[in-house]
């Protein structure tokens, strides 16, 4: 499914900010495998320049030798009017900081004073597909806004990228803000379907495998007494709001790792099995906008429709949980 590359390879993460997102990035960080050029930010789980901020937070608890380009793109989906998670992710996207105190006090998150690159995504997305193309990896978290509108700015430039993960979409199981779409898909499906036509390889981490792993509240709770440090105190404080969420409706007191996931089948993409499948996206129904539809059906000629997914149906959760906690 992907190439065999030397280490550290070159990855992008595109990402909306939420919390998720915060764990997916923690773990690229601390993954040697990895060189994190950049992660290239967009509005969803909120709107564009906190989803930065929180970019930098993360960046700033975890302290790498080598801290990744962090550039600003799409303030909203390329029809659409946004549509963003705060509700579920709390209202700065990052289960709300700003309550945590020290015990003496003083702010556990005081307020940052670095500022994201003056770069914009595109660009940073466009020069790194054409400095090292094949070699290059992008790991999609959010809506696939500012892919899109690279694609549509530089088409020739984006296919050059060896793989985009994508953690997006259903194939097999119902969408998590509709009956028919997984969220990232639900806010962009216009961008979703354009990156489907790109002819870049595809890997496709949807609710199939997010939602067999999940994560306790109290793994969390025990991790960051077990493991005591800024991060483990960070994850435990972000993930709060975000796990209540859970709790509250879907009576599971924990959260998935959709974001995390996708990182870890770039790290090994041996901890899901996958489908190569035509998809589609859903960009007009009525009640069906941002559905992902697999054609799975048995078929001799393909020719008209060849596969352009590789889809994650199945995932080895406790190899996976293994990893992460290994990477935070």
């Amino acid at each position: 499914m992907v190439n065999a590359q030397s280490y550290p390879r070159p990855i992008i993460i595109d990402t909306d900010g939420g919390v998720d997102d915060a764990l997916a990035i923690i773990m690229a960080l601390n993954c040697d495998r990895f060189d994190l050029k950049a992660v290239t930010v967009l509005a969803g789980n909120i709107d564009v320049h906190q989803a930065a901020n929180n970019v930098l937070r993360v960046i700033d608890i975890v302290q790498p030798k080598h801290p990744p380009l962090v550039a600003k793109g799409c303030e909203k989906p390329l029809l659409r009017p946004p549509f963003n998670a705060a509700g579920i992710h709390g209202a700065d996207g990052l289960g709300e900081l700003h309550r945590f105190k020290n015990a003496d006090g003083t702010e556990r998150y005081p307020q940052l004073t670095v500022q994201p690159s003056s770069e914009n995504a595109i660009e940073v997305l466009l020069k790194a597909a054409e400095e090292y193309g094949k070699d290059l990896t992008i790991v999609a978290l959010g809506p696939l806004t500012n892919i899109a509108t690279a694609l549509q700015t530089n088409r020739n430039t984006m296919q050059k990228v060896g793989r985009i993960i994508i953690m997006g979409g259903a194939v097999t199981v119902p969408g998590n803000i509709s009956a028919a779409a997984e969220f990232n898909f639900f806010v962009d499906p216009d961008a979703a379907q354009i990156v489907m036509e790109s002819g870049i390889p595809l890997t496709l981490v949807g609710l199939d495998v997010a939602m067999k792993a999940p994560l306790s509240r109290q793994a969390v709770e025990e991790y960051a007494k077990q493991h005591p440090s800024v991060v483990s105190q960070f994850i435990a404080d972000c993930t709060e709001i975000y796990m209540a969420f859970y709790r509250d409706n879907e009576g599971f007191y924990g959260c998935y790792l959709h974001d995390p996931l996708a990182v870890g089948v770039a790290i090994d993409p041996s901890l899901v099995s996958t489908e190569s499948v035509y998809m589609v996206v859903e960009t007009e129904g009525k009640f069906t906008s941002g559905m992902s539809l697999a054609d799975r059906r048995d078929r001799r000629d393909e020719t008209a429709a060849p596969p352009n997914v590789d889809a994650c149906l199945d995932v080895d959760a406790d190899r996976f949980l293994k990893l992460l906690y290994e990477l935070i």
